[in-house]
């Protein structure tokens, strides 16, 4: 991904250190000591010196893929971070921030939570993945706009950064609470329903695998002689499907209703229940599985709110 270039500048550390060099010097003329001169010069020049490392130090990095996964509000939205280091110099103390505004202030750095330490290194000519997280607390459509990449090694005198625009969108979900009594279902007729992959009286089949289906009802010993991974299919049984309709629940509150929707649909996923949802002008077809519930969640997540996207 494309950066922009490397920023230097003094850290917060010089509130103490200057005046510290000041007053070795002050020191150094009044006694005329020179081993304080000494002390003096060398500290200062590691200091000079240590300008050049804290550049270098990023110059390598190369900032190769960013992934956000989308979140329920109240809960920490993931962010996967890939980099690498092509050069012979490993990389020190990384530390990462996302740029944006929030209610109309100006712009300005959110440090992203390392996870399992405070900073990350990166060795000579690897490239690793790091995870970070960051709290959300309202729904909606996010813009994740620029990623902040700081490092001050060695000394911590002197910070080197570089922006890398992202320009990525994610959700934040509804929060699932409510009650967890089903609404009136449907049953699904003695041909069973499609999209089930509850086990019923009768095989009807095999049909692709989905990335992120259940692993229980995979037809394995089709994959050891060598098919592509399949998902066998019943039909039959007393399964049923559930129809949720917003207006049905009008009596509450827009956020009440789209956390009891969201919770109905985080069971369903889980009982294996298809579903459908009405909300407002948008319906979507019976269904189940991974893309279902990322259309119904994200349907739910910018309701109310147009087509508007909050910038973080």
């Amino acid at each position: 991904m494309k950066r922009e270039a490397i920023r230097l500048r003094p850290t917060g550390l010089w509130v103490v250190f200057g005046p510290v060099l000041a007053c070795m010097l002050f020191a150094a003329i009044n006694y005329s000591n020179n081993l304080v001169y000494a002390v003096l010069y060398l500290v200062a020049s590691l200091s000079f010196i240590s300008i050049f490392h804290t550049w270098r130090n990023l110059a390598s990095l190369r900032l190769e893929h960013l992934r956000i996964h989308s979140a329920f509000a109240g809960e920490d939205v993931q962010v996967e971070i890939f980099l690498s280091a092509p050069t012979d110099r490993p990389v020190f103390s990384l530390y990462f921030a996302r740029l944006g505004e929030e209610a109309g202030l100006v712009r300005r750095p959110a440090p992203l939570i390392a996870r399992g330490g405070r900073g990350w290194r990166i060795h000579a000519g690897d490239s690793c993945s790091v995870e970070a997280t960051f709290p959300v607390s309202r729904r909606g459509m996010y813009r994740f706009e620029t990623l902040l990449v700081k490092s001050s090694y060695p000394f911590g005198l002197f910070a080197a950064s570089f922006r890398v625009p992202i320009d990525a969108v994610y959700y934040v979900y509804p929060q699932p609470k409510g009650k967890d009594i089903w609404p009136e279902m449907r049953p699904v007729g003695d041909s069973g329903s499609p999209f089930s992959q509850k086990p019923g009286d009768d095989f009807s089949g095999v049909r692709a695998y989905m990335p992120g289906e259940s692993l229980r009802h995979v037809d394995w010993k089709a994959y050891a002689r060598g098919r592509p991974l399949s998902v066998k299919q019943f039909t039959g049984g007393d399964g049923q499907e559930l129809w949720l309709d917003a207006a049905e629940m009008a009596r509450l509150p827009l956020e009440e209703r789209l956390s009891q929707l969201s919770l109905w649909i985080v069971n369903a996923e889980k009982a294996e229940i298809p579903y459908a949802l009405k909300l407002g002008r948008t319906t979507l077809p019976l269904g189940l599985g991974p893309e279902q519930s990322h259309r119904a969640l994200e349907t739910l997540a910018v309701a109310g709110m147009g087509s508007e996207e909050r910038v973080v």
